[in-house]
């Protein structure tokens, strides 16, 4: 084929991607004046393509104007039909990331509890496809969505079973293996219930604070998987405090994200701990609002092609793209012509669109396969159609699933002490603990949330109830406090001498480097 060939079809597809896309919001900073007018004439694209694989002497010039006439009139399509619509701007949803867990190192499962993970009705139950029509949802608030979500299924399917996820250690490396060769061998449908989560050796009711505290400790485990078979700096998700899938994960890792979409689906359903450090530009994808893409989801994850986005978005009309840093290797890298450069330069809005077009190529085009094994879970039972269908917008989805900072006011608030009539001992206590949690930063107060809720943020009542009962434990283990996460409930002791000792008993609950065994699960 030759060169000329090779310049149409890709201008030709380039442009049938911008025609699929909306524009990019244009508040970036440096904002640019939009009111660009042309004039050009129409031209029907059916006749361009014929004369353009017939000539050979003017293929760059029809080339160039038939790529400037569909920048022309999406940009009048968007003028006379698409309202301006705003950046959504974001924080950084910090969370400290847990300690990196091999994937090389990782212990291999115990296959006598995978195996027993209700097998006998593992013959008895085919595959079901089930789908909840958006009509069938009443309300457009995303937590009522959800649950009206969960309703239908559950009536549409009532006798879907309650999977069993046997678990032979809290090792996070074994859990991690055991879990997720449980939900290999799950249907669409076993994802209906709520699965029960058993531990070996622990004979304790699970009324959510199991189910949610694996899960939770299961994504963390995910978002910190480490492989030099991963390619770039060996993550599996890439970032600091947001993290994203790596556009360098092979495909072979694909079976590894179809699970990982299906945990996230459990957790999104049944109500459990969201990895808060996921970036938000997974659901743009998902729910096909790449429209709300900024600049700055780009500067969190490749500040290089930030700065080259931004200076094309605020570059004049005719630069010379070449003189930009950057620009030439990435424009080779996409095969763009030397015609097609001059027509991208030749207005703003064309130069706004090529920039949208290097955002999108950073977070989307370079990870497509990688978001889509994901995205494709997440859509079990037309789930994300229908978010899209109740216009559900990525502000509603950052509400919902990414708190913000917490205060010890928010924590304080929900606070509720048992018994309701406190001794004088008791009610010391009581002021001291408050005490400390005025003292603590964000991320101690997230943390004490994650050992009392489950969550990193209060998200009902929090029982603080009174330990009266005198045990033979030593000193230290009478003033150690319990967490229930499935209560929300903290036990703690009424013995405290002084607001010293209070101090450093709740500075050690609150030290992330601990082990997970400051809680129970029932």
């Amino acid at each position: 084929m030759q060169n000329n060939d090779l310049d149409y079809d890709f201008a030709l597809r380039l442009q049938l991607d911008l025609l699929n896309q909306e524009s990019l919001p244009n508040n970036y900073e440096d904002e640019i004046d939009e009111s660009v007018e042309d004039t050009t004439p129409i031209i029907d694209n059916r006749q361009n393509e014929q004369r353009n694989r017939d000539s050979s002497v003017e293929n760059d010039y029809a080339i160039a104007m038939q790529l400037q006439q569909i920048l022309n009139e999406e940009a009048l399509e968007e003028n006379e039909e698409t309202p301006h619509r705003n950046n959504f701007e974001f924080e950084n949803y910090e969370t400290d990331s847990d300690t990196e867990v091999r994937r090389n190192d990782a212990i291999k499962p115990n296959r006598t509890y995978i195996e027993s993970l209700n097998d006998e009705d593992d013959d008895e139950l085919e595959q079901v496809t089930i789908k909840v029509s958006s009509v069938e949802i009443t309300s457009n608030d995303l937590k009522t969505v959800i649950a009206q979500f969960k309703n239908k299924l559950f009536e549409k399917n009532p006798t879907a079973h309650r999977r069993v996820i046997k678990l032979s250690s809290r090792n996070q490396l074994l859990m991690f293996s055991e879990f997720i060769e449980a939900i290999k061998r799950f249907r669409d449908v076993d994802f209906i219930q709520r699965p029960k989560i058993e531990f070996k050796h622990e004979p304790v009711a699970d009324y959510g604070g199991a189910f949610n505290d694996t899960v939770r400790q299961i994504l963390d485990t995910f978002m910190s998987l480490e492989n030099p078979e991963y390619g770039g700096n060996g993550h599996l998700f890439t970032g600091d405090n947001s993290k994203l899938i790596s556009s360098t994960a092979p495909i072979s890792v694909l079976d590894e994200l179809n699970i990982f979409g299906d945990i996230l689906f459990l957790a999104i359903i049944h109500d459990a701990p969201f990895p808060v450090d996921l970036d938000i530009i997974l659901f743009k994808y998902c729910l096909d609002l790449e429209n709300t893409i900024t600049l700055k989801d780009v500067e969190r994850f490749n500040p290089v092609m930030y700065n080259l986005a931004r200076e094309v978005l605020n570059a004049s009309p005719d630069v010379d793209l070449s003189t930009i840093d950057g620009f030439d290797q990435w424009a080779e890298d996409k095969e763009i012509s030397k015609i097609q450069r001059q027509v991208y330069s030749r207005s703003r809005e064309n130069l706004r669109k090529l920039a949208k077009e290097i955002c999108h190529d950073v977070l989307i085009h370079n990870r497509i396969k990688q978001l889509n094994a994901i995205k494709l879970k997440l859509n079990k039972f037309g789930f994300l159609n229908i978010l899209k269908d109740k216009q559900i917008k990525i502000e509603h989805i950052k509400d919902y699933f990414y708190q913000g900072s917490i205060t010890y006011d928010d924590i304080i608030r929900k606070l509720v002490f048992s018994p309701a009539n406190l001794s004088r001992r008791q009610n010391t206590v009581k002021n001291w603990f408050i005490e400390w949690l005025q003292a603590q930063g964000p991320e101690e107060l997230q943390e004490f949330c994650r050992l009392v809720t489950g969550f990193n943020h209060p998200r009902e009542e929090i029982t603080v109830a009174f330990k009266t009962y005198v045990t033979r434990e030593n000193r230290e283990a009478v003033l150690t406090p319990r967490f229930s996460t499935c209560f929300s409930e903290m036990k703690i002791s009424e013995y405290f001498n002084s607001r010293h000792e209070l101090f450093a008993i709740m500075n050690a609950q609150v030290n992330k480097d601990l082990h997970d065994d400051r809680f129970t699960v029932a």
